[in-house]
């Protein structure tokens, strides 16, 4: 995979790869995650990069309960992620869009 392109800047298949890791990685019980959006993001003459993410993961009201759905599939959640990341790939913050979008 293409790490990064001619001019040092992370291809879209590597910032996508990286931001979906990091989520499955850092987020209990994940169970898909979907890039939906990516964005170049310029701050003091540097460019980051933002990703929104849909991260589905089991019902935790369920879970915590352990009620039975009898469902052969857990009931799942969406969450809507937004990411930074540098050109390095490295996440620099994270979190829920609704909750980022209120400061």
């Amino acid at each position: 995979m293409d790490l990064v392109n001619s001019a040092d800047q992370p291809s879209m298949d590597a910032l996508r790869t990286a931001a979906c890791r990091f989520l499955q990685e850092s987020l209990p019980g994940v169970d898909r995650v979907n890039i939906v959006k990516l964005a170049s993001v310029e701050v003091d003459k540097k460019t980051w990069w933002e990703a929104e993410a849909e991260v589905w993961q089991p019902n935790a009201t369920i879970q915590s309960l352990r009620l039975s759905t009898h469902l052969t599939r857990p009931v799942l959640d969406e969450h809507l992620y937004l990411l930074r990341l540098d050109s390095q790939l490295n996440v620099l913050a994270y979190g829920l869009k609704a909750e980022l979008r209120q400061h």
